[in-house]
């Protein structure tokens, strides 16, 4: 609805286009804190079915609107001390790059860059983006 608005208005101001920002934000940080309080009661229920099939040693049930199954994945969490070198050797032993996601560190990357001036199979780029503020 407000898109539409700003699409009828033939020249904006910059004044109202910050205004209008501002007042999408405060929408959005009112649906953020309705998902969270949503999300804990999912969270919830979840956790109270959860309990209630295995106590009842089911592994699919189905109410009115839905069906529900559990599933069991294996994941892996590193141990406490040395975990991570010992995993990442290990990896470069068996030369299985796809056994660690790649990501850069933005901000360790930023700093060595800084101190450096280059950092090697690494290219900078900007991203600007508007900095919004109550007044």
């Amino acid at each position: 609805m407000a898109v539409t608005a700003l699409r009828k208005q033939t020249k904006p101001t910059v004044g109202h286009l910050i205004d209008s920002l501002q007042n999408i934000r405060a929408q959005k940080r009112e649906l953020a804190t309705r998902e969270k309080e949503l999300n804990a009661e999912y969270d919830a229920v979840e956790k109270q079915l959860m309990d209630m099939m295995d106590a009842e040693g089911l592994a699919k049930s189905t109410g009115k609107t839905a069906s529900a199954s559990i599933t069991t994945t294996r994941n892996f969490s590193f141990i406490k001390e040395g975990g991570f070198e010992a995993y990442f050797a290990y990896a470069a032993k068996l030369k299985r790059p796809d056994l660690v996601q790649r990501r850069i560190s933005v901000p360790a990357a930023r700093e060595l860059w800084d101190m450096k001036g280059t950092v090697p199979g690494l290219v900078p780029f900007e991203e600007k983006k508007i900095g919004l503020r109550d007044l």
